[in-house]
């Protein structure tokens, strides 16, 4: 299941297009991304409609994650499939920054992501996004040195070898 006490991961519908078109048009909160913030709420159906072609896919798989006091779409994470290893990412609504969200749905994701027998979850971060960075060393990612994106570090988590 994928949940703890206080979120859970659901599917992303047309009626969080309002609460994703919030989140991804924040300037603050996207200023970590590599994609521009939103500029029409159509945008958020485009997003929608991307995710629900990627996942189709098998390309990427991508959750709304809800507070469960207040049924509260707060942000997203999702993860894409290499071989075995996942590449993560996330994104929370700046109003719940620094409340112990994103750890609390990293190692939500990270329980959802051992059963799928992954060797390594990859993380890229952008380096001014020392929040995020904290979120990953708290959830046992390690900085593995690169140089292929000068401006972005990135993390990865040994799982158990299922091989």
């Amino acid at each position: 299941m994928m949940q703890n006490d206080n979120l859970y991961f659901r599917e992303l519908l047309e009626t969080d297009a309002q609460r994703l078109f919030e989140i991804y048009s924040n300037v603050t909160a996207m200023r970590y991304r590599e994609t521009k913030p939103m500029l029409k709420i159509e945008d958020s159906y485009k997003m929608l409609k991307r995710d629900a072609e990627v996942k189709n896919s098998g390309y990427e798989f991508r959750f709304g994650i809800i507070e469960k006091s207040t049924n509260t779409l707060i942000g997203t994470i999702m993860y894409q499939p290499v071989y075995d290893k996942a590449i993560i990412g996330y994104s929370i609504d700046e109003k719940f920054w620094n409340k112990g969200y994103v750890t609390s749905a990293l190692r939500i994701l990270i329980d959802v992501l051992k059963t799928k027998k992954f060797i390594i979850l990859e993380a890229w971060v952008k380096k001014e996004n020392i929040a995020s960075v904290k979120v990953l060393e708290k959830n046992d990612f390690n900085l593995i040195s690169q140089t292929l994106y000068p401006n972005s570090l990135l993390f990865h988590r040994k799982m158990v070898d299922y091989r």
